[in-house]
């Protein structure tokens, strides 16, 4: 048994040196095309990071801060830099925050009662697909007016309770495919409103490159592309060999009826707390402005908000005892998981880098598009979107993406409103490595899933959007853009 701990413990060892190998030597191989000797230090590291968190699913923090180690022996800066860069990233900082409300809701075990109110409803007992639908498609929905990382982190704790109270194990596909459903359709529902938020972005582009982009032709085609991925995504699970669901199948409701009632006073507190943080960004959202009490409201904005409820949840006490206890709810923070994020993003940011010389081998590449069908031109220009957005920045490849193709615009024919709507929608869906996006790392670090599971339901998703592109989104597009 010694033996055997030993020989995973040398393993552990060879893994450490293999990747600071990948990332520090990488850079020596003779660089490729426009690629500069930056941008294959980039790649290098790039995949060290992939390699680390593929072969130590269980630490994946090592990796990540090795990662920003090398990143100091290029020509990006020191390792000071680089550690300031990723924990100066929005979303890491959000996800920060966001812990403080998962310590909250472990602490309070309310995490524990919502996934007994779940497994416990009898309109789903013994309806284990009805059960699955609900606690994929719902939550996922009210990302399209709650932001999105924080829901995302709040239902990856409660679906890890629900897991565990069932009876899943780490690595099983049931619980990876739910984590990437919801994100699936969490992603999809993003660009729902070409007037909000993420679109926003690609609205400012085309207005500046004179083009008016009909947004109720936007709205139609993304709303029939959702509840399509709604759907398909069910029976995408149900028709899965691994994707089991006997374990919802077979528990006793009864056992979770009688543990989910009633609330305690500080389950109650946390609840009002939770709500209200939602309902607050909501406001926030849409009542933000240029003057009077919208310009504060603005300025205040969704991080103001969040960290004024963790600050109140600390003052208010209940029973004596605070809300939010700062010496308990630190021990529930994920910090493989912000560690991953925080690495992944300024590397991957990195990739799509001007000095990088990458982003030049992309148009090179796109050049061949030209003699296709309007129809295949689109499909071939959102399925390189795709498949880039998977392994770089999100925002990076979308700009990249949509300067290619206003540019490509002037030399070709095609449909620029529809192209454009493909970029936003699948240049945020970066769900296969943890480098991807914020979501995709989520889904890595995940408690049941492990590197196997985890890229098994990021092959079926990468297929499945894909079909959804070819047979949904872009024929909808042309017909109502």
């Amino acid at each position: 048994m010694s033996t055997a701990a030993s020989t995973k413990k040398d393993h552990k060892y060879i893994h450490f040196i293999v990747t600071i190998a990948i990332m520090l030597l990488f850079r020596f191989i003779p660089p490729i095309g426009s690629i500069t000797p930056y941008g294959m230090a980039i790649i290098g590291i790039f995949i060290g990071l992939i390699y680390g968190w593929s072969v130590d699913a269980d630490n994946l923090i090592w990796t990540s801060l090795l990662g920003l180690v090398m990143l100091g022996l290029t020509d990006y800066g020191t390792a000071g830099e680089a550690l300031a860069a990723a924990f100066g990233n929005e979303s890491v900082m959000l996800m920060l925050l966001a812990m403080f409300f998962i310590g909250m809701l472990q602490d309070s075990k309310l995490t524990q009662w919502m996934s007994n109110k779940l497994l416990g409803a009898k309109f789903a007992d013994g309806k284990p697909w009805l059960l699955t639908a609900l606690i994929v498609i719902a939550p996922a929905l009210i990302t399209i007016v709650v932001n999105q990382t924080l829901v995302a982190l709040i239902m990856f704790v409660v679906y890890q309770s629900i897991f565990e109270q069932a009876g899943y194990k780490k690595g099983d596909l049931y619980p990876a495919m739910v984590l990437m459903g919801f994100m699936v359709i969490c992603s999809v529902a993003f660009s729902l409103f070409p007037f909000r938020g993420w679109c926003l972005m690609t609205v400012g582009m085309a207005t500046k490159a004179g083009i008016q982009l009909n947004m109720g032709g936007w709205m139609i085609s993304e709303f029939v592309t959702l509840i399509v991925t709604c759907i398909g995504w069910m029976l995408v699970m149900f028709i899965t060999p691994g994707c089991k669901v006997d374990k919802l199948k077979n528990i006793d409701i009864t056992q979770f009826q009688s543990e989910s009632e009633p609330l305690t006073k500080r389950q109650k507190a946390v609840l009002f707390i939770l709500l209200a943080n939602i309902i607050g960004c909501i406001v926030l959202s849409f009542a933000g402005g240029q003057e009077g009490f919208r310009l504060y409201f603005s300025k205040v904005g969704v991080y103001g908000w969040v960290i004024f409820m963790i600050a109140l949840s600390m003052i208010w006490k209940v029973d004596g005892k605070p809300v939010l206890d700062k010496k308990t709810a630190p021990s529930y923070f994920y910090w493989d998981l912000i560690l991953v994020v925080a690495a992944a993003m300024v590397v991957a940011g990195q990739i799509t880098s001007e000095t990088s010389g990458i982003t030049p081998m992309v148009g090179k590449i796109m050049a061949p598009l030209f003699g296709l069908s309007d129809y295949m031109f689109l499909l071939a220009l959102g399925v390189i979107t795709f498949i880039l957005t998977n392994v770089a920045n999100n925002v990076a490849v979308t700009v990249t993406m949509m300067t290619i193709a206003l540019t490509m615009a002037q030399q070709a024919q095609f449909n620029l409103q529809v192209a454009l709507m493909v970029i936003t929608v699948y240049g945020v869906i970066g769900l296969l490595t943890p480098a991807g996006s914020v979501n995709g790392a989520m889904i890595h670090a995940h408690n049941f899933t492990t590197t196997k599971s985890a890229y098994i339901a990021g092959a079926i998703m990468l297929i499945f959007l894909t079909a959804i592109m070819a047979l949904v989104l872009i024929p909808m597009g042309l017909k109502f853009m």
